[in-house]
């Protein structure tokens, strides 16, 4: 038997006086039973009772997304029942000995995976930031010894309004141990590739996913913030259309759009099950911006008029027409499409090449958009290059921080390191002696 991650019925729980705690998840181990402090750990949690933080702070924390909530419960699931399998007491374990030297170094090596594959470098910090953080709570809880766990200093660059740089410098203390994965070059699709791509995916699950990954490469947007797109995102009335740069040619025309729901960071409650997130001002391609509202006053009145009369009775079909506000919706059935809809779809067929993903998809649109303004310097001589390349570093990271990161919904300055690598292998320059010396850093603590 496994560790497994349980909800139980919301209903029931509040009936007996939980209703706080009725929308968490808990674990049962391998009995299986009730794992107490793992349940215990994800009440304080999801309440926003405790913070890894909170010890040194006393401050209340904001609870977190039931999306993440979810994921600390499956990470921590994972930590349990390897420290059963290992007979590790979590009474009296430690960081070097038990949590870095065993349990990290077996997701590495894929000892301690589904598929004996090693985990990616993400997943591994996950999973082992979950560990940490249970300990740490049993020990603040009196549960169990003090468990320390080392960390170093590092300095960050992130997006400020009110510096005269544009960011500021951020210093944050950061586990030590953590797995780097070297992302200073990128991998991105060619044309042909990406076309036959998006080709397929219309092909193979339809319009609609179709055009719902299509609006994650030009628009850069989150799967949760394609997932919580409503009707309304985009004015109902085309006069109403923010046209950014009116003077451009339509093909290059923006129309400027906010979205705050599912956007990443804090959050501000819940409309319709969807997180309200912090407000975000995106551009949104005119030409994509008119296939969305075609889409919203044809296909999707169709979708939406089978949704309504799969259920019998005028209040049961009133109550979910007033419900259905999100825009993609599935051709036969009229069903909301979700995150996981779009992600089926993305990789339900041949890829340009593993691990080619929504978040790729974000990658995509922010080299896109840098390359294109980059395009003027095509015609540089590379003898010139010891002359160009600081011009061409400046202005790219311009770029980054005025155009990407914003649409990007980034504060750190750590990715544009990555889109300017990638920029200059494209244009065939040296990457600039300072950019070097931070991507070696990077790379060495790998």
């Amino acid at each position: 038997m496994h560790y497994t991650v349980y909800f139980s019925d919301p209903e029931i729980t509040a009936s007996k006086g939980f209703g706080k705690v009725a929308h968490l998840p808990c674990i049962f181990d391998s009995q299986p039973s009730y794992h107490r402090l793992g349940s215990e750990y994800l009440i304080d949690r999801g309440l926003g009772v405790w913070h890894p933080k909170l010890p040194q702070t006393l401050q209340p924390a904001a609870p977190p997304t039931d999306r993440t909530i979810l994921n600390y419960a499956n990470w921590l699931a994972n930590f349990l029942e390897w420290a059963e399998k290992r007979h590790i007491d979590i009474i009296t374990c430690t960081f070097h000995e038990h949590v870095y030297q065993r349990y990290q170094t077996e997701l590495i090596r894929g000892y301690w995976s589904r598929d004996g594959k090693p985990l990616a470098p993400a997943t591994v910090n996950s999973y082992v930031g979950a560990a940490c953080d249970f300990l740490t709570w049993m020990a603040y809880k009196g549960h169990r010894a003090r468990f320390d766990i080392p960390s170093k200093t590092i300095v960050v660059n992130v997006a400020s309004p009110v510096s005269s740089r544009g960011h500021k410098r951020l210093t944050v203390e950061v586990r030590e141990g953590t797995v780097r994965k070297n992302q200073t070059t990128m991998r991105m699709p060619s044309d042909d590739e990406l076309q036959a791509w998006l080709a397929a995916v219309y092909a193979q699950h339809g319009c609609v996913r179709g055009l719902m990954c299509e609006t994650v490469l030009m628009t850069a947007m989150r799967r949760s913030e394609i997932e919580a797109f409503r009707v309304d995102s985009i004015p109902l009335d085309p006069r109403r259309w923010h046209i950014s740069n009116p003077t451009a040619s339509d093909a290059e025309k923006l129309v400027r759009i906010q979205i705050q729901f599912g956007t990443k960071g804090p959050s501000y409650g819940k409309d319709h099950g969807d997180k309200i997130g912090p407000k975000r001002s995106i551009l949104v391609p005119l030409y994509l911006v008119k296939r969305l509202h075609q889409y919203r006053e044809d296909a999707r009145l169709h979708q939406l008029n089978v949704w309504v009369k799969a259920v019998r009775g005028a209040t049961q079909q009133h109550a979910r027409l007033a419900g259905a506000i999100h825009l993609f919706r599935d051709e036969a059935s009229g069903i909301r499409l979700n995150g996981k809809h779009l992600y089926n779809a993305w990789t339900g067929v041949p890829l340009p090449f593993k691990g080619w993903s929504p978040h790729q998809g974000r990658h995509w649109w922010a080299c896109s958009v840098l390359w294109r303004e980059l395009k003027q310097f095509d015609s540089v001589k590379k003898s010139e290059q010891d002359q160009i390349t600081p011009v061409i570093s400046h202005f790219a990271k311009d770029v980054i921080r005025l155009q990407i990161q914003p649409q990007l919904g980034h504060a750190s300055d750590d990715t544009s390191f990555i889109y300017l690598h990638w920029a200059m292998d494209m244009l065939g320059f040296a990457l600039p002696e300072q950019y070097r010396d931070y991507l070696d850093k990077e790379s060495s603590s790998s």
